[in-house]
């Protein structure tokens, strides 16, 4: 078995067809059937499935997809940490990040990535937590800034910021001045992020230990579309603060007893290693927070947590 065997194998899995995945090696399609017809013969089983709608990998096939892909990886780890040994400071880095932190920290990551390790390219996804946690376990990317809760444990997790909660309410809505209870908040239509969103999750289990159940007439996957609902007069919300854009800073805002916080952690992949890129984005986040330069109403989480896993 040879590595070109592989990228084969990978190249049609990715393409579809044994034509574009000669195109896409810059070969003949005959050799890319010959390479998968030893492959095949190597292992014994078949490995795709060839039909009129392109090529699909079997049961057999995905398997070894599975581990081609994971060679490769570690092949181009190889090549990432030769280079930044010999000082070339080169390789591809990955960083998923919810949107409310991806504001005030990806500016300064990539200011300070510039100087630390100016060859290494750097690619960031925004989105939603879970979405990128999936994206982690899949290899998509390397590690991602999420909301905790994280239940996964094939994640480990670094607690990174602590952010304070508040609750938002469209104008004109009259509001006590004291903090509201959970009895209160249980009375208002509310809008919120959907089941399975860290942060739903944390608002969802703090309303049980308070015995109520909360009226969510919208659920919105992203937490800063939120603020501007509840500008529109959908429903009040529970945010962070820095979900709450500045345009939107005179909306009427309330404090909820026993208000839990929202919590940042970078999370990666417990069995995927890291390449030297990607630690030295991990170094770079993980100084920015411990230096204080943070978005106002978040703080340093405190590590000493006993949920604390992998860190």
């Amino acid at each position: 078995m040879e590595l070109r065997h592989l990228e084969t194998l990978i190249a049609i899995d990715e393409e579809g067809t044994f034509t574009a995945a000669a195109d896409a090696l810059l070969t003949v399609q005959s050799n890319v059937s010959e390479q998968i017809r030893q492959l095949e013969g190597e292992l014994g089983v078949t490995l795709l499935s060839r039909g009129r709608g392109g090529a699909i990998p079997t049961e057999s096939g995905r398997a070894v997809l599975k581990r081609a892909r994971r060679v490769r990886r570690e092949l181009e780890l190889l090549r990432e940490d030769l280079a930044a040994l010999l000082g070339l400071q080169v390789g591809e880095a990955s960083l998923g990040i919810v949107g409310t932190a991806s504001r005030w920290l990806v500016p300064r990551l990539v200011a300070d990535l510039r100087g630390r390790a100016p060859g290494v390219h750097l690619r960031v996804n925004e989105g939603a937590s879970e979405r990128m946690m999936a994206d982690v376990l899949a290899q998509d990317l390397a590690q991602a800034i999420v909301t905790e809760p994280v239940r996964d444990e094939r994640l480990s997790v670094e607690p990174l910021v602590e952010e304070a909660l508040v609750g938002l309410a469209p104008q004109g809505t009259k509001l006590p001045r004291r903090p509201i209870g959970w009895d209160e908040l249980a009375e208002m239509v509310l809008v919120l992020p959907p089941r399975g969103n860290p942060l739903r999750l944390e608002l969802d289990d703090a309303a049980r230990a308070q015995g109520v159940t909360l009226d969510i007439r919208v659920e919105v996957e992203g937490i800063r579309l939120i603020a501007d609902l509840v500008a529109a007069g959908a429903g009040c919300a529970v945010l962070p603060v820095t979900a709450i854009p500045p345009e939107l800073a005179t909306l009427p805002r309330f404090d909820v007893t026993a208000l839990p916080v929202r919590r940042l952690a970078l999370v990666a992949a417990r069995s995927v290693p890291m390449s030297l890129a990607d630690r030295a984005v991990r170094e770079t986040v993980m100084q920015i927070v411990a230096a204080g330069l943070l978005s106002r109403g978040a703080r340093p989480a405190r590590t000493t947590r006993a949920h604390r896993k992998g860190a």
